[in-house]
């Protein structure tokens, strides 16, 4: 029952809303381009857009664009992990993980469904981002702080003390070679591309997204 609440099944999976807009997406993009030259701090410009985000676990109506950003997204794609609109179903119903989706606006307009994140419960100390992957539209937005931020508080809320993060370097990913490194996680000793977060010394970082 939980799987056919999950399925659109009268929904067309292979266009979704996002790719019948990719016109509207670039010129939105360009507007941003152009105001960015007005800036030199980098701080101030993202502040000028005045962006917000809303973050909620996988929802029924985004399982198509989902799954189809799992077998797409190969730049910024941690582990590359591909997944069916069964397998996303499948991981919304588990109890072994944790699901997030985060929509960005801003004044322009909407990026739409723009990073996916899938967490698995590895033991009761740790736990594991089996799944981190965004759009290159929305790089250096802020969206990865706030990501980690939202990951961290998961991990607070069930008692976990450690974020593990892997790496697996395919021909296409290396932009995210040193993600985690530069988002304060250490190398996993004997573990290479391997990286842990301690939960509890964990400092929020800093962003310019509201979340709505």
């Amino acid at each position: 029952l939980i799987f056919l609440q999950f399925l659109n099944l009268f929904e067309v999976a292979s266009v979704t809303e996002e790719d019948g807009d990719r016109t509207k997406q670039y010129q939105e993009e360009s507007k941003r381009m152009m105001m960015k030259k007005s800036f030199v701090n980098e701080d101030e410009f993202l502040q000028s857009l005045s962006m917000t985000s809303i973050c909620t676990s996988f929802e029924k109506i985004d399982i198509p664009r989902i799954a189809q950003l799992t077998q797409r997204s190969n730049q910024f794609n941690l582990r590359t992990a591909r997944y069916t609109e069964e397998d996303v179903v499948r991981i919304a119903s588990s109890e072994n993980h944790y699901s997030l989706s985060f929509k960005l606006n801003d004044t322009f307009g909407e990026y739409g469904l723009v990073s996916i994140i899938v967490l698995e419960k590895k033991n009761k100390n740790d736990l594991f981002i089996d799944t981190w992957l965004m759009s290159c539209r929305v790089l250096k937005r802020g969206l990865e702080q706030q990501v980690l931020n939202e990951i961290v508080d998961i991990a607070k809320q069930n008692g976990f003390n450690k974020i593990i993060g892997e790496y697996k370097p395919t021909n296409k990913n290396a932009m995210v070679k040193d993600h985690y490194l530069k988002l304060g996680f250490e190398p996993v000793s004997n573990e290479e591309n391997n990286w842990e977060l301690d939960v509890n010394n964990y400092v929020y970082r800093q962003h310019f997204i509201k979340k709505i």
